[in-house]
């Protein structure tokens, strides 16, 4: 393949940001919204309001509008792009809140605890300088060890980090080798050896390359204004056995949710950290982790006391759902 078969992955030109409203009448000025948005993408005004930067890249997390006090912050349009490899579809997708609850006979009813819990965590990417105690973390883990798993093999292993220096050295490592990875993204000339070390790997998914984790994630680490552990007091890395029956991704994915949703349930915020995976690189964390094949990192969760309300329902992209009722004649696209 010639640079131009691979150009539309590493050079999408059809990306349309999100774009966020500041209702001025109901804004406080508090900052919140600019203090939980992961990528940094509102400054404040000349003013005093809140108002998206230039060259921001917003991806339609809605994470602005949970701590708002006032629900000053809105949707105008989401982030959608409308042709090429990483086209969405429709062009936007339409976001929606949860459909309503309705009991076995279609009646109206009110969500379960556990369908609220599920609907309103969120990712928590700012916590309080206080440490989490152990005892908590271990309801936390209990959680991810009694989740299921294919053939019952349980291929994981936790690792919990509370120790700073290790922390730093891990966060140092990552944001390093992130930082190489976007220099050489956005550099025209470097970015051609990564389209052609995608090309040598067949089979490899494009969505390592979605702007959304390059721009968005890997550039705002780039850019000082993420760190990659979150500087959570407590980092549960997840670490899994490739003989897993299937792979140990799935597994890992199911215990880390059920880990997430606990920790909500008893006070806690928690977020996925999957550029943690890059560590898998670093010998020397390898070995004090303990780790050595068949284990790898898989994903980690980073564990805290939020430092404000980083919870709520916000909505999510919905795509038809397609239904194969019996007795119809055929499929039913429910939209």
């Amino acid at each position: 393949m010639s640079w131009e078969d691979v150009k539309a992955i590493f050079r999408p030109e059809t990306v349309h940001l999100g774009v966020m409203a500041i209702d001025k009448e109901n804004c406080t000025k508090c900052g919140l919204c600019i203090e939980n948005c992961p990528f940094k993408c509102w400054e404040i005004g000349e003013d005093g309001y809140p108002r998206l930067k230039k060259g921001y890249a917003c991806f339609s997390c809605f994470n602005c509008m949970i701590p708002c006090p006032t629900n000053a912050v809105s949707i105008v349009e989401p982030y959608h792009v409308h042709e090429g490899p990483f086209a969405t579809d429709p062009h936007p997708l339409p976001v929606k809140m949860p459909k309503e609850a309705r009991d076995a006979e279609g009646k109206l009813t009110e969500w379960t605890a556990t369908e609220r819990l599920v609907f309103e965590r969120r990712s928590v990417r700012n916590f309080k300088d206080k440490p989490v105690p152990e005892s908590l973390i271990r309801r936390v883990l209990e959680a991810g060890r009694f989740a299921p798993s294919g053939g019952n093999c349980q291929p994981w292993r936790f690792i919990v980090i509370t120790d700073k220096a290790l922390l730093n050295e891990i966060n140092v490592f990552v944001r390093d080798f992130l930082t190489n990875m976007y220099n050489t993204y956005i550099d025209d000339e470097k970015v051609k050896a990564m389209a052609a070390n995608f090309e040598a790997i067949p089979g490899q998914p494009i969505g390592s390359y979605d702007p959304r984790i390059i721009i968005g994630g890997v550039g705002s680490i780039a850019g000082g204004n993420l760190p990659p552990l979150l500087n959570a007091p407590a980092v549960i890395v997840v670490a899994g056995d490739d003989r897993a029956i299937g792979g140990p991704q799935i597994a890992a994915g199911i215990c880390g949710q059920n880990m997430s949703l606990v920790a909500k349930a008893i006070g806690l915020g928690s977020c996925w950290v999957g550029f943690i995976g890059y560590a898998n690189a670093s010998p020397s964390i390898m070995e004090k982790l303990g780790l050595q094949p068949p284990w790898r990192i898989v994903t980690s969760i980073a564990v805290g006391y939020p430092k404000f309300k980083q919870e709520g329902m916000v909505p999510r992209e919905f795509r038809p759902i397609t239904w194969f009722r019996e007795g119809a004649s055929g499929p039913e696209i429910e939209e």
